[in-house]
């Protein structure tokens, strides 16, 4: 009988310990002998923009009891929570960012992911992955200083240059004023890179406004509970993606022109349709399945996740190319938690999108447009059973 050994390096951090410096650890010892890396994170904030290149590295909230719950309008956590931030987002050029340019549509780190996941099988358990910069005024944001994004770059193309001045931003921490309509732009919370595949977050919560968890085509991402919180196109990108009993959470405010959009699904099912793109990426490689939403529930912030929740209804989809794959499964919402037609074909400009299916909404689907399938079984027209595995 042969006996297998799986090598892993265990540490423990304290909040205000920089996980940065534990990757570096985690980084050799994968490098040298094979070694994965479980991270305990104790209860606090973590506040700092990582990069996670080690494979099968999982960051674990060490309390006893984790929880993954917002106070105080979302400025603050509960005390078992662990919670990774950062506040960089588009169209605003932070001094500390150095020669990396914040604008023109290059994807910057993905949309600014505060977490940028560039290896397989990371697992996350009980972390809160936050991009703050729609959401409140941290300590490091007032701390550094901004650039005047007119002054970070000379030679302008047309596509580049910048369509809208931003308003400044306040300098008070804790500030919530950031959550107004006219702050809102790209900050991701969490991005996969094509290399991310069989990522897992189980009980998480991805929170943010815009943009909030990406992924490239290639990367494979598995959902199991937790919350998922934001207000345009939140989920989004060319991923797998497989949502199973998450709590997805409406983060919009009052005002008449803040509108949700939780998913926009981009990925090519038989690679006809993507390129390589102006920047020189290759086109990336088919993938037959995009999101689903699976067993999910929505419903609306709360004051204790938002300062002005509104309840405007939200859109489940609103696809970014009109050959994106999205399912919603067995899903249920608050009371007009949802707008009667559901998907909206905003990004694909009026084009319809024929790869959206639902089974057993709350509503049963009433008001939905013509291109949406309503099905009749668990089962989609190519024959894939509606469950959480065919979508890993």
């Amino acid at each position: 009988m042969k006996l297998y050994y799986i090598l892993c390096l265990i540490l423990h951090l304290s909040a205000g310990e920089s996980i940065s410096s534990a990757l570096d650890s985690a980084r050799i010892a994968y490098a040298e002998r094979g070694e994965t890396t479980t991270l305990y994170l104790s209860p606090g904030n973590y506040e700092e923009e990582l990069t996670i290149d080690v494979p099968g590295l999982r960051l674990i909230n060490a309390a006893a009891r984790p929880s993954i719950g917002l106070r105080n309008c979302g400025v603050d956590i509960d005390s078992t929570a662990v919670r990774i931030t950062w506040y960089y987002g588009h169209g605003y050029q932070y001094a500390s960012m150095g020669e990396r340019f914040n604008y023109g549509g290059k994807r910057s780190r993905l949309w600014n992911a505060s977490v940028l996941v560039d290896a397989t099988d990371f697992y996350a358990e009980g972390i809160i992955f936050e991009n703050a910069f729609n959401q409140y005024v941290c300590a490091k944001e007032a701390e550094d200083s901004l650039v005047d994004i007119s002054q970070a770059k000379t030679d302008w193309s047309e596509k580049e240059r910048p369509k809208r001045r931003m308003p400044m931003r306040p300098k008070q921490v804790g500030s919530t004023v950031v959550q107004q309509k006219k702050y809102i732009e790209r900050a991701a919370a969490i991005s996969f890179t094509s290399r991310a595949t069989h990522a897992v977050l189980k009980d998480c919560r991805c929170v943010g406004h815009q943009d909030v968890l990406y992924g490239d085509q290639g990367a494979s991402v598995y959902i199991d509970g937790g919350i998922l919180q934001g207000g345009v196109d939140f989920i989004f990108g060319g991923l797998m993606l497989a949502a199973d009993r998450a709590t997805i959470v409406v983060n919009v405010s009052d005002a008449p022109n803040d509108q949700c959009y939780i998913s926009a699904s981009r990925n090519d099912p038989d690679g006809s349709h993507e390129t390589a793109d102006k920047y020189g990426n290759p086109a990336p490689t088919p993938n037959p399945r995009g999101m689903l939403f699976y067993r999910c529930h929505i419903r609306f912030a709360t004051t204790d996740e938002l300062a002005r929740p509104g309840s405007t209804p939200a859109y489940l989809a609103r696809p970014w190319r009109w050959w994106g794959e999205t399912v919603w499964a067995y899903t249920t919402w608050d009371e007009g938690c949802v707008c009667p037609e559901g998907w909206h074909t905003g990004l694909t400009k009026g084009v319809a999108c024929p790869y959206s299916y639902e089974y057993q909404s709350q509503d049963q689907s009433k008001g939905r447009p013509d291109w949406v399938q309503v099905l009749t079984a668990p089962v989609l027209p190519d024959g894939t059973a509606i469950v959480p595995q065919n979508w890993q």
